[in-house]
């Protein structure tokens, strides 16, 4: 469950309203009292995510892209508290598209805060990534540790936190850059470009055999989204702790082949098989963070274990799908 907190009469601007991460934050800071504007260009997010949201007076939605510079300087009037989601999130495309996702990621944001700075926001939540540590050796990692990004994604997300840590600096401006590990589930994509659990629960659901590429032996962090929505909510109410990077991540790391193991046994499907096939240009080997630091700052402890998690992700898939 998210953490109660008090929202109301805070005017918030999430960008990537209609996406994954953003949909889910929206519906929340909504139901704590928030009056919440949303811009998404639908690149990546679907509208059928606001779908309670739209309902909800509090709520005002546009479709415009965080590149639009006239269009962000003019929403960010009056605006308390900017949580930052739009991205250009994929390592597979990101290789294919480098140009496109440094715009979005990183010109996008500088929009963001440059506008920010103008209109004088109190405070900027910007959406991380543990893609930007790379494969550091050295596990698990720390928000002080050398980063050593390996696709243009993560490398754009780098440079959008450098960003993020000048405007501080330089600015004055109340930030604070939230490096998410590996998030999952309801309303994230079934598509060859999103993470292995959401493309696995459509392979289960369509009674496929999963894919595994390499041999299944990399670690990954999965955190559930309701977790992430929590850690922004921390980071939204929380004083005086601007200028910091934290790890959000679940503390549970495990191999991709045991996750197969446990998405086989959480949705009643052992009898489907997995296939190996070569490694994916861009993968990291070894993902586990240390969250130690957000514990402190934050006081947040994740609430959902993996099978907690997969189970209400299942559900939410299988009734969304029947449902048609």
């Amino acid at each position: 469950m998210a953490p109660e907190l008090d929202f109301k009469g805070k005017r918030i601007l999430v960008t990537g309203a209609a996406g994954f991460i953003g949909s889910n934050l929206t519906d929340i800071l909504l139901k704590q009292g928030a009056e919440v504007i949303g811009i998404d260009n639908l690149s990546y997010g679907r509208k059928k995510n606001l779908h309670e949201a739209l309902k909800n007076p509090n709520f005002t939605f546009y479709i415009k892209d965080i590149r639009d510079n006239n269009f962000i300087l003019e929403i960010c009037k009056e605006i308390n508290i900017i949580y930052h989601e739009a991205a250009f999130t994929s390592v597979p495309l990101s290789i294919k598209k480098p140009l496109d996702c440094n715009d979005v990621n990183v010109n996008g944001t500088l929009n963001i805060l440059n506008a920010a700075r103008i209109r004088d926001v109190e405070k900027i939540i910007f959406a991380s990534s543990c893609a930007v540590y790379g494969d550091n050796p050295n596990l698990p990692t720390k928000e002080d540790m050398i980063c050593m990004p390996n696709s243009p994604y993560a490398n754009s997300k780098l440079a959008a936190e450098s960003y993020v840590i000048l405007f501080h600096k330089i600015y004055g401006l109340n930030t604070i850059s939230l490096r998410y590990f590996n998030v999952y589930g309801p309303r994230q994509k079934d598509s060859p470009y999103s993470g292995v659990i959401s493309i696995w629960l459509g392979k289960i659901h369509r009674n496929e055999d999963l894919i595994i590429y390499g041999d299944g032996e990399q670690m990954r962090d999965f955190i559930f989204i309701k977790d992430v929505v929590a850690a922004n909510l921390l980071a939204g109410m929380k004083k005086k702790i601007f200028g910091e990077i934290l790890n959000i991540a679940s503390n549970l790391p495990i191999t991709i082949n045991k996750l197969a193991n446990i998405m086989r046994k959480v949705c009643g499907k052992e009898n489907l098989k997995v296939q190996y096939t070569n490694p994916r240009l861009g993968d990291i080997e070894y993902s586990y963070g240390d969250i130690s630091k957000a514990q402190e700052i934050l006081n947040f402890e994740p609430k959902y274990n993996l099978e907690s998690g997969l189970k209400e992700y299942y559900d939410w898939f299988v009734g969304r799908n029947c449902a048609g």
